[in-house]
């Protein structure tokens, strides 16, 4: 008896060096927000903490935020404010070039955090066989495409005619902390 090829897990790609960058550049506003609360005075805090704040904030969503989820039945995409679920049926090719976007049945989405192929393109060191291998995410995005491909073939009944959609949304909480953040810093300067 033939069981179906196991699942593979979950699996997060985002950029290295942007997310350094972020971690570094939120140690410094949290290194000034401290001087500032242990050595200003009141209206000095009010003047610019909420600043630093929104800066952080802005860190976060610009730099830290984005990246690649490859689950099991399809890709989820955090770009700034927007998540996009695109299930692997509704999926019809990915482009790695300095950046990474997918072709779906509803149009074109960037994966704004996924790694690129870098500023000169993949680097086209052999593989197995002298074949060129394939820039880490596409490889990783292949993989799991295929493996998706390989459990719906084996199932009966369960072929390539899904009806799936790709949905988009707005991420509220991090649009709802960065107007609440933006009204602080305008409030700080207009008093």
């Amino acid at each position: 008896m033939e069981t179906a090829p196991e699942t593979p897990p979950s699996r997060s790609l985002y950029s290295t060096p942007t997310r350094i960058l972020s971690v570094v550049a939120v140690v410094i506003c949290g290194a000034l927000s401290a001087n500032l609360v242990l050595t200003g005075t009141p209206s000095s805090i009010w003047e610019f903490l909420p600043w630093l704040l929104f800066v952080a904030w802005g860190i976060y969503v610009l730099l830290w935020r984005p990246c690649l989820l490859i689950r099991p039945d399809g890709l989820f995409i955090r770009n700034i404010l927007r998540d996009h679920e695109i299930p692997f049926p509704a999926l019809k090719a990915m482009r790695v070039i300095q950046n990474v976007s997918f072709d779906t049945t509803t149009g074109r989405i960037p994966s704004w955090g996924a790694p690129g192929a870098g500023k000169l393109g993949p680097k086209l060191s052999a593989g197995p066989g002298g074949l060129p291998l394939l820039p880490p995410t596409q490889a990783a995005v292949q993989s799991a495409w295929d493996a998706w491909e390989r459990r719906t073939e084996s199932m009966p009944g369960r072929g390539h005619s899904q009806e799936s959609r790709v949905t988009s949304s707005w991420n509220l909480p991090s649009g709802v902390v960065g107007v609440l953040l933006l009204v602080f810093s305008i409030a700080s300067v207009l008093t």
